[in-house]
Order: structure tokens, then C-alpha cells, then sequence
């Protein structure tokens, strides 16, 4: 990641900071808040960088509702199980007749609301033709936020053992149902799953990322901030998408950068 380029000691020291700092979470497992709200094609530029390009070792477990565009799956070319799971979530509201009525009324623009094809699964890649099109690779979960925990969990540790032990950043995890759990939940239950879910991908080493469509001084993005490593804010600065990162232990915070 590139920081920037700063002309005096205290700029310098910033970047190096920072630059360690990114390390650190490479080598240790890790989990990231990523906030702001921007346009879903540029998070799912952000959050496919994060997944790793094609040329690293990486396997990938998203969990997602709403569609995502092509790009976010763009540099994955190993589409088995052994690789890459999908897994699309329906999400169990406090009440059946809640549920329905909010089904019926259909996902609001910009939400990681339900968009689904054939069958009850989203209609988000991979295609269904030729190599990435192994319906192997994409489950649908439906009922609890328990149940939703469980099947996350049992994702990480399969994916841990066909690996006979994940390396290092190995494995990526990219996680988009928070705004949905929230609308469901209250705040306490949620920050127990995403404390649980931190510590699945930390545990195996892995990188993982939470997406929070909220603004980074929003009361719910500090509520949670303490549950992972580092904040990653997104902003649009005319037609060009930033990122800036937040890192908690470190103590350090990146200039704003070029998803580019």
C-alpha cells in the first residue's frame, strides 16, 4: 500500500508506520471494518483487492445478500470448493410477518439487500457456465443469525482443512451482511457475532473484511471499531474513490489513497 510521499521526518515516519503496520495484519490474521458509503461497483473494487489478485495463493470465502458487480470476482480463477465459497444469506427477521413485509417492499438502493435468480440464490457471480459456474461453490443460508454463524464457521475450519493448515493471509474472508443483520438485531447481538466472527479469522490466520455502509464517525462504526484490527474508510473524491486506513494498535492512520 502506498502511503504517500512526505517530505519532513514526522511524514516518514507515518509511512513507515503504516507500511508495518499493514504487515503486521498480513502475518497475524486479521479482521477490517471497511466503512463510508460509496457506489457498490467501487466497495467491490475495494473488497476484490482485498480478496487478492490471481496471482497469489489466496482461497476465498465471501458472504453476501445483494448482488455483486463482475469486478469483485474478477482476478478469482480457481472457482471449486477447495478454493472459493460463496455464501448467500436470507436473512431469518424477529418475526415471520416482519420478514415478509420487508421482502415484499424489496431491498432499498444502496442496501446489501436480497436480488435473487433461479432457485432462491442471489443472482451474484460466478456465472453458471463453463468452469466458474460449479454450483459447488455457492450456498444459500437461510434462518438465524446463529445459523448464519455456524455456517460461516464450519466454512473457515473446511477451508482450514483441505489446506492442511492455512499460511499467513492465506485465506481472505469478505463479509456484507452487517447493515442487514442490524435492520434484524439489536446492536448487542450483532457485535457478539462480528466478535465471534473476528475471531474465526483471526484464529487460521486468515485477512477478513466487514462492510458498514455508514460514515466513520457514526455512533455504530465506533461501537464496533473495537472489534478489529484496523478501519478502512472509503470516500468518493469527485469520480475517484479513497481509502484511508485506521489502524487501532499501531496508533497510526495512512493518508487518503488511490484504490487504483
Amino acid at each position: 500500500m502506498h502511503a504517500g510521499r512526505g517530505s519532513d521526518d514526522a511524514a516518514v515516519g507515518a509511512t513507515v508506520g503504516v507500511a508495518t503496520a499493514l504487515e503486521d495484519l498480513k502475518t497475524r490474521g486479521s479482521a477490517l471494518l471497511v466503512v463510508g458509503t460509496v457506489p457498490e461497483e467501487q466497495y467491490a473494487r475495494v473488497s476484490g483487492c482485498m480478496l487478492g489478485d490471481a496471482s497469489e495463493n489466496r482461497r476465498r470465502l465471501v458472504v453476501e445478500r445483494g448482488r455483486s458487480p463482475d469486478v469483485r470476482f474478477a482476478d478469482i480463477d480457481r472457482w471449486t470448493p477447495e478454493w472459493t465459497r460463496i455464501l448467500h444469506y436470507d436473512v431469518d427477521a424477529r418475526g415471520s410477518t416482519e420478514a415478509s413485509s420487508s421482502e415484499a417492499a424489496g431491498p432499498e438502493a444502496g442496501t446489501d439487500g436480497p436480488e435473487t435468480g433461479p432457485g432462491g440464490l442471489s443472482a451474484a457471480r460466478p456465472p453458471t457456465d463453463g468452469p466458474h459456474g460449479s454450483t459447488d461453490v455457492r450456498t444459500a443460508v437461510s434462518g438465524s443469525i446463529t445459523d448464519l454463524g455456524v455456517e460461516v464457521s464450519s466454512a473457515i475450519d473446511q477451508l482450514n482443512a483441505i489446506a492442511g493448515g492455512l499460511e499467513p493471509a492465506e485465506l481472505r474472508v469478505a463479509f456484507d451482511c452487517t447493515a442487514s443483520l442490524l435492520s434484524e438485531h439489536d446492536e448487542r447481538t450483532v457485535f457478539q457475532f462480528l466478535h465471534l466472527l473476528a475471531s474465526d479469522v483471526r484464529r487460521v490466520g486468515a485477512m477478513g473484511h466487514v462492510r458498514l455502509q455508514m460514515p466513520h464517525n457514526a455512533k455504530i462504526v465506533r461501537l464496533l471499531e473495537p472489534l478489529f484490527d484496523a478501519v478502512v474508510e472509503l470516500r468518493l473524491e469527485g469520480t475517484a474513490t479513497q481509502q484511508r486506513w485506521h489502524f487501532r494498535d499501531a496508533g497510526v492512520t495512512s493518508e487518503w489513497l488511490s484504490i487504483d
